[in-house]
Parts: C-alpha cells; sequence; structure tokens
C-alpha cells in the first residue's frame, strides 16, 4: 500500500484545515486545492477528528462566507489557501512578497519590538485586530486582513464592516497587490466619503501648546493636530478640526492615583476629533497657554494617507503613559504612515517630551512655517502696557468692585482712554469667567454685558493689542535633556561632578524658548569623585523638582509654589539625606524688566542617618530674586531660614547663583553659598562653591 494514496479535499468550512493537520503530522502541505496523505496518515488524521473535534473531516462544511459572516476571518484565510477562492490568491501573493514584514504594514497596525526583541502592536484595543493573534503576528493579522474584507457584514463591536472601517489598511493592500487588487470587492463606504468631503484637507498642522506646569497632564506641553481646509484664510483656521490624542480619566480619579495611573499605563489613551476652537479657547483662554502652530510640509497622498489612518484609530485605544506612550509620541505614530521607512517613534525609545518631537520635525525638514497665537493673559497684560497704573487700576476696581463703582472716574477720561479701560474689563470679566468655570461658556454673565452696553455707546474701534511674537521658538530653545561636568568645594572636601537630567528645564537653563519663570526638573542624577579620598558617591539624586514663579498685579492673583522630592549627599563620607518638599508663596514684579521678587513658605519632611533624630519635620521661609539683566545672562538670589521641629535647630542660609548661556545648547553655571553652621558640620555645609558646564541635546 506505500504506492497508493487517497485525495482528501479539504472543505472551506470544515473544522480540520490542512493547516491543523500539518501541525499534527509535522508534514508540509502544498498551496493546491488538495492535500496528499499516504492512506495511513490520512486514517491517523481522520481518527484525531473523531478524538479532539466530534467529527471527521468528511463533516458538513462551513463555507468561507459562512465563516466571513460569523467573523473568524482567521478560519476563512485559511480555508481560502485551499480552495478555488479569489482571497486563495490573494494571500498566496501577499506570502510570496512578505508583505507582512513590510514597513507599511508596521506603520499601520503600530508594530514595535519590545525589551525581549518580540513584535507587538501598541495599540491595545481588541476589536483593532482582526485576527486572534494580529497583536502579536503581523502575518496573521495581514491575511485576517485580506479574508475580512470580503465580509458583507461588520462584526461586533464594530459598526462597519473592516472594508469601510480599515480605509488605510485596504489603500495600502490594494496599491501592493497591483493588478490583483481588481480580486477584492468594490463597494461604496459612505460614511468614510463624507468623512473626507468634510475635512476637505489641504495642510496639516502641528499644534503645541507651551508647557503649563500648574497643570499635571500639560506640564511639559501638549501637542494635537489640526486639518486646515483648502482656501483657508487664517482669521478661519479656527473653524477646522483637530485631532488630539489624551488619556481618558475618571472624574473621581484623586491627584495621587491620577499620577500613579498615568506612569504605570493605567488609563485608556484615545484620538478624538474635534472642532479646533474648543481646544483653541481651551488652551489659549482657559488654561492660558501661549499656542504655536507648526504647518507641515506634505505632499497630497501623504495627507490622505494620514487621514485614512486618522478614521481608523479613531475606534483604537492604547494604555497611556505620562513619559513615554503619550499625546506627542502617538501623534507621531500616526505620522509615521507617511514615513514607514524612517520611523519618527524611532527617534524617541524610552522618553517622549511634546518639544522634542516638534524638533525631529523640524530637524526632518517637515516644518513650513511656525505662528505663535498668545494666550489671554498676554493679550490683557499686553492691554495694560497701553494705559497708566492708575488706569489699569481703574479697570481692576471695576471688574472688583462693580462697573457703578467706577462709572465717575471713567467719565472724566477722554473717550479713547474710555474705551480702552472698558475694554480691559471686558477682558477681565470673560478670563474671570473663565477661569472660576473652568470650561469655556459662550453665555455672557449680566456684568459683561452691561460692560459691553456702556461699550458700544463710545465711538471709538476697538484695538486689538499687538503682542510680540518671542523672538525664539520653542523648538529652537536649548534641548530637553542634560549632562554637566564641573567642580565643586563643600566646607573642605573638593569634588569632581558629573551630572545627567533627561528632563527638562530649571531656572538657570537658558530662556530662550522656555518660560522664564517655572521651573521641571525630573530624575536630576549627580555622581561625585572625592579627590582626597579617590571615591566615588551619589552627590544627589532629584525625583522632582517643580517650581511656579507667577507675578502678581492689580488684576492677576496668582499664588505661586514649589515641590521637591530628592536624596543629596553632601560630603563622600557623610550618609545620604532625604527631602520631601512643599511650599507656596507670592510673586511680584514692579515692571517688565526689572528682577523678579518672591517669597515662600514652606515645610519639609526629612531622613538623615546624622542626626540624632534622623526623620523629622522642618518648617520655614524662602525669599528670592530672579532676574536676566542681559540676553544669556540669569541671576538667581535666595535667603531661607529653616527650623527643625525635632532636633530643635535653625538653619539660616544664603546662595548667589549665575548663568551664561555660550550657545544654544551650552552654558557655564556657577554657584557660592553659605549657612550659619560651623564648618564640616553634618547637619549642612558651611560653604559651597561650585561651577559646571552644561550641555543640552
Amino acid at each position: 500500500m506505500a504506492g497508493l494514496s487517497l485525495r482528501v479535499h479539504v472543505s472551506a468550512g470544515s473544522q480540520l484545515h490542512p493547516g491543523q493537520i500539518r501541525t499534527l503530522y509535522n508534514r508540509p502541505s502544498s498551496l493546491a486545492d488538495m492535500v496528499r496523505f499516504s492512506l495511513p496518515s490520512a486514517l491517523a488524521a481522520s481518527l484525531c477528528c473523531v478524538l479532539f473535534y466530534g467529527h471527521t473531516a468528511l463533516a458538513a462544511p462551513q463555507t468561507i462566507d459562512e465563516l466571513l459572516a460569523r467573523g473568524d476571518y482567521d478560519a476563512a484565510a485559511e480555508a481560502a489557501r485551499y480552495s478555488p477562492h479569489p482571497l486563495g490568491k490573494l494571500i498566496d501573493y501577499s506570502i510570496r512578497r512578505q508583505l507582512a514584514s513590510h514597513p507599511m504594514w508596521m506603520a499601520l497596525i503600530h508594530y514595535r519590538k519590545g525589551l525581549s526583541g518580540k513584535l507587538a502592536s501598541q495599540v491595545d484595543a481588541e476589536h483593532f485586530f482582526l485576527s486572534r493573534a494580529g497583536k502579536r503576528n503581523p502575518e496573521k493579522e495581514l491575511m485576517a486582513t485580506l479574508a475580512a474584507l470580503y465580509a458583507e457584514k461588520p462584526k461586533k463591536p464594530l459598526r462597519l464592516t473592516p472594508y469601510c472601517r480599515f480605509v488605510a489598511r485596504r489603500h495600502w493592500i490594494v496599491q501592493e497587490l497591483g493588478e490583483l487588487g481588481s480580486l477584492l470587492p468594490q463597494r461604496r463606504c459612505e460614511e468614510f466619503e463624507r468623512y473626507r468631503k468634510f475635512l476637505d484637507a489641504e495642510v496639516l498642522t502641528i499644534i503645541f501648546p507651551a508647557a503649563q506646569p500648574n497643570s499635571p497632564s500639560s506640564a511639559f506641553g501638549h501637542t494635537l493636530l489640526r486639518i486646515d481646509r483648502r482656501d483657508q484664510k487664517p482669521e478661519t483656521r479656527m473653524l477646522n478640526m483637530s485631532l488630539n490624542f489624551a488619556a481618558e480619566v475618571p472624574v473621581d480619579v484623586n491627584s495621587f492615583s491620577y499620577v500613579v495611573g498615568g506612569l504605570a499605563g493605567g488609563f485608556r489613551g484615545r484620538f478624538r476629533m474635534l472642532p479646533y476652537y474648543m481646544k483653541l479657547r481651551e488652551y489659549r483662554q482657559i488654561d492660558n497657554r501661549d499656542i504655536w502652530e507648526y504647518s507641515l510640509r506634505l505632499d497630497k497622498q501623504q495627507i490622505d494617507i494620514i487621514l485614512r489612518h486618522a478614521y481608523e484609530m479613531l475606534i483604537a485605544y492604547y494604555d497611556y503613559y505620562f513619559f513615554s506612550e503619550n499625546c506627542s509620541y502617538h501623534l507621531l505614530s500616526l505620522l509615521d504612515v507617511a514615513f514607514p521607512e524612517q520611523p519618527l517613534i524611532d527617534e524617541f525609545p524610552i522618553w517622549t517630551i511634546p518639544i522634542d518631537t516638534i524638533r525631529v520635525l523640524e530637524e526632518r525638514g517637515l516644518i513650513r512655517e511656525a505662528r505663535y497665537v498668545p494666550s489671554m493673559t498676554r493679550i490683557i497684560r499686553q492691554r495694560q502696557q497701553l494705559l497708566t497704573a492708575d488706569q489699569v487700576s481703574l479697570a481692576a476696581s471695576g471688574y472688583r468692585d462693580g462697573l457703578d463703582s467706577i462709572r465717575q472716574p471713567l467719565s472724566e477720561q477722554p473717550e479713547k482712554t474710555q474705551a480702552q479701560i472698558l475694554d480691559l474689563l471686558s477682558d477681565y470679566q470673560r478670563y474671570g469667567r473663565l477661569n472660576s468655570a473652568g470650561e469655556f461658556s459662550a453665555s455672557l454673565d449680566d456684568t459683561e454685558k452691561e460692560t459691553l452696553r456702556l461699550r458700544s455707546r463710545i465711538a471709538v474701534n476697538t484695538e486689538e493689542p499687538e503682542v510680540a511674537m518671542p523672538g525664539v521658538s520653542p523648538e529652537k530653545g536649548h534641548g530637553t535633556a542634560r549632562v554637566a561636568i564641573g567642580m565643586e568645594t563643600v566646607d573642605d572636601a573638593t569634588a569632581a561632578l558629573l551630572q545627567f537630567r533627561p528632563a527638562y528645564h530649571d531656572l538657570l537653563d537658558p530662556s530662550d524658548g522656555y518660560g522664564s519663570h517655572s521651573a521641571i526638573d525630573f530624575f536630576n542624577l549627580a555622581a561625585g569623585w572625592d579627590e582626597a579620598g579617590k571615591e566615588l558617591f551619589l552627590r544627589s539624586f532629584t525625583l522632582l523638582d517643580i517650581q511656579s514663579l507667577e507675578a502678581r498685579d492689580s488684576f492677576f492673583k496668582p499664588v505661586s509654589w514649589r515641590t521637591r522630592i530628592g536624596w543629596e549627599k553632601y560630603r563622600a563620607e557623610l550618609p545620604t539625606k532625604f527631602t520631601a518638599l512643599g511650599g507656596a508663596g507670592l510673586a511680584w514684579r514692579p515692571a517688565s524688566a526689572a528682577p523678579l521678587g518672591y517669597l515662600f513658605l514652606e515645610g519639609s519632611v526629612i531622613d538623615y542617618r546624622a542626626l540624632e533624630k534622623r526623620t523629622r519635620l522642618a518648617m520655614g521661609a524662602r525669599a528670592g530674586m530672579l532676574w536676566e539683566p542681559l540676553r544669556h545672562w540669569r541671576l538667581l538670589a535666595e535667603i531661607d531660614y529653616q527650623q527643625d521641629l525635632a532636633n530643635n535647630t535653625g538653619i539660616w542660609r544664603g546662595s548667589l547663583q549665575g548663568s551664561y548661556a555660550l550657545r544654544r545648547q551650552v552654558a557655564l553655571v556657577v554657584k557660592l553659598s553659605g549657612t550659619n553652621l560651623p564648618n564640616n558640620s553634618a547637619i549642612a555645609p558651611a560653604r559651597h562653591i561650585g561651577a559646571m558646564i552644561r550641555l543640552y541635546f
């Protein structure tokens, strides 16, 4: 019987497919419609069917159409390989061409290699994948996608068929199949066509709302995509649609859970499409953030495939991580379908800072133009500059005490000045309403209506203040990562220093392109080399150090604040000191070019083995002055007092620090500080002198 063979026909719907038989027997099968087995092998295979499936391969078959209707795209693809269905030809061609390993397929399904070196999609929504193994198997996902394009009904929870839902995949597959693409069904996708017609996109623009340290989710800034229609005028851009990626955070999540969830991927991140004017008002008027707009240099085909992919991604979600898979990272991953051979996200293997993504786009030559949109706060401050201090106070009184309280002194002003005061008052009222509500509302309250009625009686046109564009845009500032080398002397000990900080900006870093009165330091690590003892030691590690200094005036009354968590070691022979500090205070600036002064009340929890009572609470105050007398020069002077409540010790400390930006990515920093403690005290150094060269990248 060795020469006798049996031809076993494998139907489209049989439960035992040739691929399964191949697995059982570890024998190759051909791509023909029939599979040859020796008679003993065929009988053994039939027995396996009875044992494991309850029937033989001769059981009633299911057709490919039935498998597609059931949503079993894996089975349909496998069955088509051994049937005359045209899908089989497409699968054979795709395998021969190795389309599953094509960079475009990697970009469309968002496959990335993990730490283990294995491929997996970063998308975490199960319904995004048409194969059960699609998250980790590009070939299975491609085969299932080819099969799904023949499906006439959607598979829950999807509302549309795969043909009309995954329009970017289909578009690319048709291109790659060439003449074989005609074997795919031809169907109308009316919803997608309405989407394309409605957007009518000509230009894509990256929107960068500047960093806002008072908002944890936007501490490093944010990016979103605006879709600009054809024949757009500057004043109508706000009517365009925007695409925003953000974490979905439940309203009842507290601050601690928010931070932990953001660090650990505890929230879902989704793309949402909404009118741009809603985001513009949120960032510019409610959050009071300057906005930078970067139009991208893309051709028509690139814009088309990006928007096709955006349509697909509206149903997907990711696990959201603050420092890696965040808003800016996945916005780049969306754009990568236009650059599959050189993915933009390859530049961000560990962490992603929004402004760094803008720099990558600039380095790739993809930024065509940058535009500046000032925040509402800047516009109000510019209006204030057009008036005297008394006139500004008059507007503030009208806001605080009501319009009737200023009618008499207002009437004594020239008409143009009256108009300017009322315009300022109107801005005050709108600002106050938006910031008290915490969300945008188009409804004017009664006080605003009263002010506008009085303003309408003055025959003077409102002049929009011209806010000068900053001399340096954010992407032109220093790099967010930094290394530094230097020397310091702490009391009588001298040490060489090497420091690394992945993000972001402190008060002595060059201010060009950054806010000059806020600081965000993360994971700042410094090592020291003790010259005397020839010993390497951990000089300091700052987990986070955030400081916001906002000047107050007759209208704006912000509270400045600081928080710091870190470890430090003054000298190699001393133990490491842990400090968790928090404080709040007020800041003032008498004039725009004057130094910024501030006063804080602070409390600290300290753990330090050098003290009799190692863990204790300290309370104190800190006063300081921050000044940029000339461009590239920054000076910071502080004096503070701290009372150790457990050890009954009071410490006075004074410091003077200065920096000079030698180049865009190089700065020199010097520091001099001292305390009222004796020399070589274990509590704190009596004197500290240091100098460092900072290199940014």
